[in-house]
């Protein structure tokens, strides 16, 4: 087995948590009680009919430039193109190994010209297509792994997170590197900072998740060239905010606590990572299977059409954002009405969206949601 699937395998099925330094909830006062509203607008999605809004696996989802709302179905290994209305209008790629087809799609990303990439695991491609759905490119000369996270950044900039990995005796080192890349080369042109996740190689006190390195780290960009870093983390819940010529700007926190999950949570959530492996055709969890006890401080983040930064809590029963001014200022908190754990969210400053990766009805949906103007 080469060294690039040995640790795709170990990683898709383990991370450290990293839970060093976890403090109680003494002597931390909720800054913002009050909460604005997240309003949903409408919604995408049935259960039996028309094929075209029977909605499979939702990977990613973006509204475009020019308005359009565009779903990444991953178990149709395809981009469903809708009206700002819900009205559809195409479907773009199919599954395959060509240029420009899908087989393991993960993320979406949208330049501010209309053109769509997507990051495909097992092609271990960026997949670049026209703004009406044609093939351009498959980047596939990556170093080790395709970058993550993937987010524009200007006309052919975009940041991502490179992953490289070292070992020592007892230990696997994945290296994440928020970096800068350009459509025209699959190197990076620099890299922001390095961060580092532990695993340890015999695997008998390590944290288990479904999502890999796919689910680990978190990037968000701005129009002004602003990029926007995040780890899934049990510990810190920070945001680290750079321009593009690499110069820190600030850090983002609301300063909450860490939260651990109740014992429901925790067989929930073995429970809906046993249906995600049997999704991938794995008949049981790993040996030893054990959710990390505490929840995620950040679990998404986006930007608004007012250069706003939204930081999605992991701590939360429901889904709840702390906002920040351009500034790194906390000015601001907001509750979107779902209840549970799998909520995504896609903010970004074209409009937002909202769907729920394990819905309570099984129908898969899409919301088109209106956030709150929040007064600096």
């Amino acid at each position: 087995m080469n060294s690039r699937r040995y640790i795709l395998l170990i990683s898709a099925f383990c991370l450290t948590a990293v839970l060093s330094g976890c403090s109680d909830s003494k002597g931390w006062t909720e800054p913002f009680p009050d909460r604005s509203a997240i309003t949903v607008v409408d919604s995408i999605g049935i259960e039996m009919g028309d094929s075209c809004y029977v909605l499979g696996a939702i990977a990613d989802a973006e509204i475009s430039p020019s308005g359009t709302i565009l779903l990444l179905d991953q178990s149709a290994c395809c981009i469903r193109e809708f009206t700002p209305d819900g009205i559809h209008l195409a479907n773009f790629s199919r599954r395959g190994s060509g240029p420009g087809e899908f087989i393991y799609p993960f993320e979406m990303a949208l330049m501010p010209d209309g053109r769509i990439m997507v990051a495909d695991m097992h092609k271990q491609s960026i997949i670049l297509l026209s703004e009406t759905g044609e093939s351009i490119e498959d980047m596939s000369d990556w170093p080790l792994f395709v970058p993550t996270s993937i987010t524009p950044l200007g006309e052919n900039l975009f940041a991502g997170c490179e992953m490289k990995y070292d070992m020592t005796d007892t230990e696997m080192l994945i290296i994440i590197k928020p970096s800068l890349f350009s459509l025209a080369d699959a190197s990076s042109e620099y890299s922001f900072f390095s961060d580092t996740l532990r695993f340890n190689l015999d695997l008998s006190d390590v944290t288990m998740s479904a999502e890999g390195l796919t689910g680990v780290t978190l990037l968000s960009s701005d129009e002004d060239g602003r990029v926007f870093y995040s780890r899934k983390s049990s510990s810190e819940g920070v945001v680290y905010c750079w321009n593009i010529g690499a110069d820190s700007l600030f850090t983002a926190s609301p300063g909450f606590p860490p939260a651990a999950k109740t014992e429901q949570e925790i067989l929930d959530e073995t429970e809906y990572t046993r249906m995600q492996f049997a999704a991938l055709g794995l008949n049981a969890l790993p040996e030893d299977f054990e959710p990390d006890p505490f929840h995620v401080m950040v679990e998404n983040t986006g930007v608004d059409s007012d250069g706003n930064l939204w930081v999605q809590r992991g701590t939360e029963a429901q889904p709840v954002f702390d906002i920040f001014d351009t500034a790194g200022d906390h000015i601001g908190t907001a509750e979107f009405p779902g209840t549970g754990k799998q909520w995504q969210f896609s903010i970004s400053p074209y409009g937002s969206l909202a769907w729920n990766n394990d819905p309570q009805s099984g129908v898969q949906k899409v919301y088109m949601i209106d956030l709150p103007v929040i007064d600096n």
